[in-house]
């Protein structure tokens, strides 16, 4: 049968999937993960609009680093993720071991469950939290060049979105899909979740498809970008992501943009009140991107009001 290798790829990555969610994760087992750790009472804090209590979180997930592929190494994305954590930090709200970040060789699919593991077990349904992922993107496509759409079959075009890892390019099977982001981001309990996605296929293949072989043409940029916000964009999150379909992402500067914003840019370009929002600093960013006619960004924002990042 034409399909054999594909079925056999699709049952061995939900194999992998079921693995990773049941079996002991860094001491836990997936009963445990919406166990929560004690929060103390200098922890909590209170800043502008936020109620008592609320404690900001972040993760901050770039590879840019590739196992055996240098040519697909990307050191800005490293850079991005240095300068974000420092931004945060120098905003009164955000505490260092509030902040986890990861990159290069340590980027791995195992070390990102990790990570968020580790958020979901802090945050709590008064606290807010930002996930910041940086790497390499696109529709799965099998070895023969079919779609993959690991279960729960749920892609209108066949293929499930992925994002690779540190060993995405030497091992066929290190990358995150959508679905297993979803499920972990599902069981965060914060009242805010800003999503932020700067993949360089989210708005187009400017790096080769992921296995030898033609990319079929209609598994396009716009498959990869719609179908990640269909699959995140629930609970109170707002969804940022680098650009739209049959486009190129540039390097990072979507995310150089972004920060721009939450340094001061973006209130200073957008309603004044002293806080830079995701919402701001997207259209800061979105502004100047579709300005130069170089890339469109796009946002889903389900968050009820502005998702606050930094005060100035």
């Amino acid at each position: 049968m034409k399909n054999t290798g594909n079925v056999k790829l699709t049952m061995i990555i939900a194999v992998i999937c079921i693995t990773l969610v049941v079996s002991p994760v860094t001491g836990l087992h997936a009963n445990e993960l919406i166990k929560k750790e004690n929060k103390t009472e200098n922890q909590t804090t209170t800043y502008g609009q936020e109620g008592t209590g609320t404690e900001y979180w972040a993760l901050i997930f770039a590879v840019g680093i590739y196992k055996n592929n240098p040519s697909k190494d990307r050191p800005e994305m490293i850079e991005a993720a240095n300068d974000l954590k420092d931004v945060l930090l120098d905003s009164p709200q955000w505490q260092e071991d509030h902040i986890h970040k990861v990159t290069g060789v340590e980027a791995t699919g195992r070390r990102l469950i990790k990570e968020l593991i580790w958020l979901i077990r802090n945050e709590d349904a008064d606290d807010m939290s930002l996930i910041y992922l940086t790497t390499h993107g696109s529709p799965l496509i099998g070895p023969r060049g079919y779609p993959v759409d690991i279960p729960p079959r749920d892609e209108n075009d066949g293929a499930d979105e992925i994002l690779m890892m540190y060993e995405g390019f030497d091992k066929w099977y290190a990358f995150i899909w959508d679905d297993l982001l979803n499920f972990f981001l599902s069981l965060l309990q914060s009242k805010g979740v800003c999503l932020i996605v700067d993949s360089c296929y989210s708005g187009g293949y400017n790096d080769g498809p992921m296995f030898k072989g033609v990319m079929p043409n209609q598994y396009t940029a716009e498959s990869f970008t719609q179908g990640f916000m269909e699959e995140l964009g629930t609970q109170s999150r707002v969804v940022l992501m680098s650009c739209r379909e049959n486009e190129v992402s540039y390097g990072n500067d979507f995310s150089g943009l972004l920060i721009g914003g939450f340094v001061g840019l973006a209130d200073l370009f957008g309603n004044g009140d002293g806080i830079n929002s995701a919402e701001e600093s997207f259209y800061f960013a979105e502004f100047w991107l579709e300005l130069v006619g170089q890339q469109h960004p796009t946002i889903l924002d389900l968050y009820d009001g502005e998702f606050p990042v930094t005060y100035n």
